[in-house]
C-alpha cells in the first residue's frame, strides 16, 4: 500500500460513562503511529462524566486545548464540547474554549439528550461569532441529529464549516445526507465508523470527493479499517487523496487561522 498523508477529522479525547470505552492523548498518539495517521483534530467524546456539571465540562475542554498547545504538528485543532443542558451558562464556556484555542465545538445529540432545533443549541452556536469555526455533529438514525436535521443547522448558520459524522448506518441516512450535502455549500461528511469500500464509492459518486472527509471516531472504531475501505474503494486515487488529507488541509487552513 502506498504511503499517504492522513489527517483524521473525527476522534475523540475521554470516556464514555456508559460503555466505558475511551483514551487519552497518549493513547491516541501511539494509535495514530500505528495506524500511519499523521495529524488529527480531537474532540471531547461524548457521554464523560457530569457529576459537577459544568466544572467538569471545563476540564474536558481543557485538556483538549493542552494537547493541541503541546503537539501543535499532530493536532492541528482541538473542539470542545458544551452540554446543552447546562443553558445560559454553557455560551460562557463556548467563549472560553475559544479564548483558549479551541476552534468550534462538537456534539452528539442522541448522547446529550437534545434535538437540533434546540433554541440553547442555536444560542451555543451564535457564541462562536462570526470567524469561521468548525462543528462536528455526529450523524443518527433517529430524528435529534439526522442528516436532514444537521442540513437544518447548517442552512442557518452559513459561515460555519459543519461536518456530519458518521451517516452510514441506514440507507435512508445516507440518502439524507446526500441531500443535505448538495443543499448545503457549509456541510460536508467523514467516512468514520464503518469498513465498506461500497460506503466510500457511494458517497464519492452522489456527493464528490471534495465533500468527503477521512475520520475514524476513535477510540470507538479501529481507524485502520476506515483506512484500508477507502484504499480498497473503486474511486481515482486524486479522489482518495482529497479524502484523505486535501480536503482537511484545506478545513485546517480556514479554521486554524488567528483570528
Amino acid at each position: 500500500m502506498t504511503a499517504r498523508h492522513i489527517i483524521d477529522v473525527h476522534s475523540h479525547i475521554g470516556r464514555t460513562v456508559n460503555n466505558g470505552i475511551g483514551q487519552d492523548v497518549e493513547t491516541w498518539l501511539a494509535a495514530m503511529e500505528k495506524a500511519g495517521i499523521d495529524q488529527a483534530i480531537i474532540s471531547v467524546a461524548a457521554g464523560g462524566i457530569q457529576a459537577e456539571g459544568l466544572a467538569d465540562t471545563r476540564r474536558a475542554n481543557d485538556v483538549i486545548a493542552q494537547a493541541v498547545r503541546k503537539h501543535p504538528q499532530r493536532f492541528p485543532i482541538g473542539l470542545a464540547s458544551i452540554e446543552v443542558r447546562h443553558g445560559e451558562a454553557g455560551i460562557g464556556e463556548v467563549r472560553r474554549a475559544l479564548e483558549i484555542g479551541l476552534r468550534g465545538l462538537v456534539f452528539h445529540a442522541s448522547f446529550e439528550g437534545f434535538d437540533l432545533d434546540s433554541p440553547v443549541f442555536a444560542d451555543l452556536l451564535k457564541a462562536l461569532g462570526d470567524r469561521p469555526a468548525l462543528v462536528l455533529l455526529h450523524a443518527t438514525t433517529d430524528a435529534r441529529s439526522n442528516p436532514r436535521a444537521i442540513g437544518r443547522v447548517a442552512q442557518k448558520f452559513p459561515h460555519l464549516f459543519f461536518i456530519a459524522g458518521h451517516p452510514v448506518f441506514t440507507e435512508e441516512q445516507r440518502a439524507q445526507c446526500v441531500g443535505a450535502v448538495q443543499s448545503n455549500g457549509n456541510l460536508n461528511l467523514d467516512l468514520a465508523y464503518q469498513a465498506d469500500p461500497a460506503t466510500t464509492e457511494f458517497f464519492v459518486r452522489e456527493v464528490g470527493a471534495a465533500r468527503i472527509f477521512f475520520g475514524s471516531d476513535a477510540p470507538y472504531f479501529e481507524p485502520s479499517q476506515v483506512i484500508d475501505s477507502i484504499e480498497a474503494a473503486a474511486i481515482p486515487s486524486k479522489d482518495r487523496e482529497q479524502i484523505f488529507s486535501r480536503n482537511a488541509e484545506r478545513l485546517i487552513g480556514l479554521v486554524a487561522a488567528k483570528p
